[in-house]
């Protein structure tokens, strides 16, 4: 099971958040636009002001600039170089927001405006882009540049106010940035433990514990999900049923401890003669083993089979009871996935060729042409 590492699930997270900042921020500054626009045409309908017209253009092409923000992030798709793209992006939208502060003060609104207008787009950058701190600063400096110039240029304010108001703005933005991003990555790493943990676990609940390889319930599951990948794509799928040659003698001769560690080495033979990685061996109980291969026909699975057995016989696990050889030796049993035949018949079907293989003389595998 695929488990990204936690830098790479709090980078994709935090692209994905910029992404939703970016058409949610595009979205303010559209419908801002639109009020701005329509209250500066009601106050100077009658009115003489040459700046009226060059202001509705600016706006309107800044408009264009949100609207294309918000056609290319509602995309749901991953950019590679999205840290470019977002100060690309964040660096505009601060720039013609600062435009637009120019133009309003220009048509006579002067710090009272700049300064509602500034204060709204500083919350809207902070909620939006709170995830990158470049993409914030990129956004806020220019109209912090603009709003303190103002500001500066108001003959009610001082050069010591403009610049306490630019120091606290700075300071307010960063500390609600840093709490912000502080709760963000830390819920990052709380999901990122949880599905670490659910992810552990299920992984223990599909391993055997004595030999380490798949269990007997990930069989279950893996069989009914690749019937269904192989009905749905018309694709074959085999599987060898496996037993040990005279398993219970070896227990009962050589001990416990030596047939665990007979069971651990063949489960290894098993898992180390299949080359492909959605091939799978589980244990199914006791000495038994199965295999699992999806996209592979009656002759692929014999291959597999011959490989195995070649396998375990240059291992060579001494047997000194075995009644064929003198090292341990196992049987096969092969059977392929035929249209509408349940899990249950399929297992059955192997199960009936190994028992043949036994019957022939053990240490060989037998599938249905045999």
């Amino acid at each position: 099971m695929y488990f990204s590492s936690l830098d790479t699930r709090i980078d994709d997270t935090i692209y994905k958040n910029l992404r939703l900042g970016f058409i949610w921020a595009s979205k303010i500054s559209l419908i801002t636009l639109m009020l701005i626009t329509g209250v500066i045409w009601v106050d100077f309908f009658n009115k003489e002001n040459s700046n009226l017209l060059l202001t509705t253009v600016n706006f309107g092409i800044q408009g264009l600039l949100f609207v294309f923000g918000l056609v290319f992030f509602v995309q749901n798709k991953t950019l590679k170089h999205y840290k470019i793209i977002s100060s690309i992006y964040a660096l505009l939208f601060g720039t013609t927001w600062g435009g637009a502060i120019i133009n309003l003060n220009n048509l006579g609104h002067a710090y009272v405006i700049v300064e509602i207008v500034g204060n709204l787009l500083f919350l809207v950058v902070l909620l939006s882009f709170y995830t990158y701190r470049m993409a914030v600063y990129l956004a806020t400096l220019p109209i912090l540049v603009f709003t303190t110039w103002y500001s500066i240029a108001d003959p009610r304010f001082d050069l010591l106010f403009a610049f306490t108001k630019l120091a606290i703005t700075i300071i307010i933005i960063e500390s609600g940035r840093q709490l912000l991003f502080k709760w963000f990555t830390t819920r990052i790493k709380q999901e990122h433990d949880n599905k670490r943990l659910l992810n552990e676990l299920t992984n223990l609940s599909f391993t055997d514990q004595l030999t380490q390889i798949n269990n007997r319930r990930f069989f279950d599951f893996a069989i009914d999900k690749q019937i269904t990948h192989a009905k749905h794509h018309r694709t074959p799928l085999s599987i060898i049923l496996i037993d040990i040659d005279y398993f219970k003698l070896f227990n009962d001769t050589q001990g416990h401890i030596n047939g665990d560690i007979c069971l651990k080495s063949v489960a290894m033979t098993i898992k180390n003669s299949l080359l492909r990685h959605n091939d799978t061996v589980s244990r199914y109980g006791g000495e038994e083993f199965v295999v699992l291969l999806p996209n592979t026909d009656l002759n692929g699975a014999c291959r597999v089979a011959k490989r195995i057995q070649s396998s375990l016989a240059t291992l060579a696990i001494v047997h000194p009871c075995s009644d064929i050889n003198d090292y341990v030796t196992i049987s096969q049993g092969i059977a392929t996935w035929q249209i509408n035949q349940r899990p249950n018949q399929l297992i059955n079907e192997a199960d009936n060729r190994l028992y043949d293989a036994k019957e022939a003389g053990r240490n060989q595998y037998c599938n249905a042409k045999k």
